[in-house]
């Protein structure tokens, strides 16, 4: 996290030192870094699911938990994975290209600062990268953002929306209705492994790489972190988030988004609890087993 850090080889230099052969690969601008975790070769009758964390950061900030949590707990993952199945491990570049959650209401009608459509972010490009070289449809990505401070997993409910972004794409209906239905399952699979082992909540999340991996056609959940009672009150907000209320634009937004973009998101904001809860579903995420689509 030091200022002036070179994100992606620092995170190649780590995973190295772990055993595991890094690949730095450069995308529109862009430099990503991809790993495979141990474990069993890749089997093509399954889907090749796809872990991200984004390691860029707004510039001047310390960014820890925008984005180094997921960064730092991806690596712990690549350093004790060994049953990963079908799982590839990618940390991305530019996604820090628009306002955070709490910024929104504010910049709303300035053209500066208005958010950047998710076809100008990293993730964008990388997802028609994937869809060429693994094949249509088959990756399902599962983007990690903010998940260092919590106790309570939230899930993006991104897709809900995508049918609006949809002219941003010529796609067909049956296309878009196929993506949110792909990540609809996707969320209620994430649900389910954390049956027992962590709350999982679907809610209205503001940020994340999901847009950008579905616009180029792929199935995309973003996975945040949240201390419980802040997370029911985002899953409580119902289809209109709280930060776009016209009443009160933003005094709901969860408290720990507030230091997001800022020098207070610092490494002290950490806890063992939302690391542990990481682990946890990154665990069960590696196990699992999804059957490939029939073209």
């Amino acid at each position: 996290m030091a200022p002036e850090a070179d994100r992606a080889a620092v995170l190649a230099a780590a995973i190295a030192e772990l055993g595991v052969r890094p690949r730095i690969l450069s995308i529109a601008g862009g430099r990503f870094v991809v790993a495979r975790p141990r474990g069993p070769r890749r089997d093509g009758r399954y889907r090749v699911k796809v872990i991200t964390a984004h390691h860029d950061r707004v510039p001047g900030t310390p960014g820890a938990l925008d984005n180094s949590a997921a960064c730092l707990q991806l690596v712990r993952f690549l350093a004790e994975a060994r049953d990963a199945f079908n799982t590839v491990v990618v940390f991305t570049d530019k996604e820090e290209l628009g306002p955070a959650p709490h910024e929104y209401p504010a910049h709303r009608d300035d053209p500066a600062r208005r958010s950047a459509s998710p076809t100008e972010q990293g993730s964008y490009e990388l997802g028609k990268v994937l869809a060429k070289e693994l094949g249509p449809g088959a990756p399902m990505v599962f983007p990690l953002d903010v998940t260092g401070r919590g106790d309570a997993l939230v899930l993006s409910r991104a897709a809900e929306g995508l049918a609006l972004r949809a002219g941003w794409e010529p796609w067909a209906n049956a296309a878009v209705d196929s993506l949110a239905s792909e990540t609809a399952a996707m969320a209620a699979t994430a649900a389910r492994l954390m049956a027992g082992r962590g709350r999982a909540l679907m809610a209205s999340v503001p940020f994340g790489e999901d847009l950008g991996f579905m616009l180029a056609g792929l199935p995309a959940l973003t996975v945040t972190v949240l201390p419980r009672a802040e997370a029911e009150a985002l899953a409580a907000d119902g289809a209109l988030p709280a930060w776009a209320s016209p009443s009160a634009p933003g005094s709901r937004v969860p408290a720990t988004w507030r230091v997001l973009h800022g020098p207070d998101d610092r490494v002290g904001l950490y806890d063992d609890a939302a690391f542990e809860l990481v682990a946890r579903f990154l665990e069960r995420l590696a196990a699992l087993r999804v059957p490939a689509m029939i073209p």
